[in-house]
C-alpha cells in the first residue's frame, strides 16, 4: 500500500512539472513570436489646417481725369440735309454714333463724319424697327434708349439717376461716353429752329470748363457747352418726359 501511494506521488509530481513545462514554453513561443512586431500606433487626431481667406481686393476706382476726350464718329439727325424726314431722329443719331464707336469704326473714309447715305439707311432702319416693335417712332427716354440699343444691337445698358458733373466725368474717364436728355432751347444755341424740343446728347469728352458733345441737332461735332447749361438743358426736359438728371452708358 506505502509502495503504491507513494508511486500516485510520483505521477502527480511528474505532472505538474509537464503542465509547468508545458505553461512555460508556450509564454516563451508567444514572446519569441511577438517581440519582432510593432505596436499599432494610435493616431492621436488631427484638426484640419487653418486656411487663411485673403479678403477680396477692392477694384481700383475710376480716376476722374482733368481732362478728356473719346473718338466719337459723328452724325448728323438729317445727313442727307433732310430734316424733314429725321425731324424725330436724334435718338437714331445718338444711337449709330455710340454703335460705331463700341465697333471701334471711328474714321469713314478718312473722316470722323459717318457717310451721309450710310447713316441715312441706317436711320431709316431704326425708325422702321421701332414703328415695328413699338408701334410708332416714341420720344425715347433714357431708359427706354438703352432698352432699345440692347434689342437692336444687343449691346449691355446702364443707367444713372441724379447724376452729377463727376458722375459724368468718371464714366467718360473709364472710356464710356454718356447720353443724356435735354431740351434743346435750354442749350443756348441760336442754331436750333424756334421750337424747344426733346433731344439726346452724346457726352464725349470734358475740360477744365465745358463738356464736349456730339450735338446731331445741328452741325455740333465735338461742340462745348458749359456744364451750367447741360444740367439747365437736362433740367428743363423733366417736365415734359417725366425723368430728373439721368444718363446712360452702353458696353458690348
Amino acid at each position: 500500500m506505502v509502495l503504491r501511494k507513494r508511486k500516485n506521488n510520483y505521477r502527480k509530481k511528474a505532472w505538474g512539472l509537464i503542465v509547468f513545462a508545458t505553461f512555460l514554453i508556450l509564454v516563451v513561443f508567444f514572446y519569441s513570436a511577438n517581440k519582432g512586431k510593432k505596436k499599432p500606433e494610435v493616431k492621436s487626431e488631427t484638426k484640419a489646417p487653418t486656411v487663411s481667406v485673403q479678403p477680396k481686393p477692392i477694384e481700383n476706382p475710376v480716376v476722374i481725369k482733368d481732362s478728356a476726350v473719346l473718338s466719337v464718329p459723328y452724325t448728323l439727325q438729317g445727313p442727307l440735309n433732310n430734316l424733314n424726314i429725321h425731324e424725330e431722329s436724334c435718338e437714331e443719331a445718338a444711337a449709330l454714333m455710340y454703335h460705331y464707336f463700341l465697333e471701334g469704326q471711328l474714321t469713314f473714309n478718312g473722316s470722323t463724319v459717318i457717310t451721309p447715305q450710310l447713316a441715312n439707311d441706317e436711320m431709316l432702319a431704326m425708325k422702321s424697327w421701332q414703328v415695328k416693335n413699338y408701334g410708332k417712332e416714341p420720344d425715347l427716354s433714357i431708359e427706354k434708349l438703352g432698352q432699345f440699343m440692347q434689342q437692336y444691337y444687343g449691346y449691355k445698358y446702364q443707367t444713372f439717376k441724379n447724376v452729377t458733373k463727376d458722375d459724368i466725368k468718371r464714366e467718360i474717364s473709364a472710356g464710356h461716353p454718356v447720353m443724356v436728355p435735354v431740351m434743346t432751347h435750354s442749350l443756348k444755341n441760336p442754331n436750333y429752329g424756334p421750337v424747344s424740343v426733346y433731344h439726346i446728347l452724346v457726352l464725349k469728352g470734358y475740360n477744365a470748363q465745358n463738356v464736349i458733345a456730339n450735338d446731331a441737332g445741328i452741325r455740333g461735332e465735338s461742340i462745348q457747352y458749359s456744364w451750367d447749361i447741360l444740367f439747365s438743358a437736362i433740367d428743363a426736359q423733366a417736365p415734359k418726359m417725366g425723368q430728373g438728371r439721368e444718363m446712360v452708358i452702353v458696353t458690348k
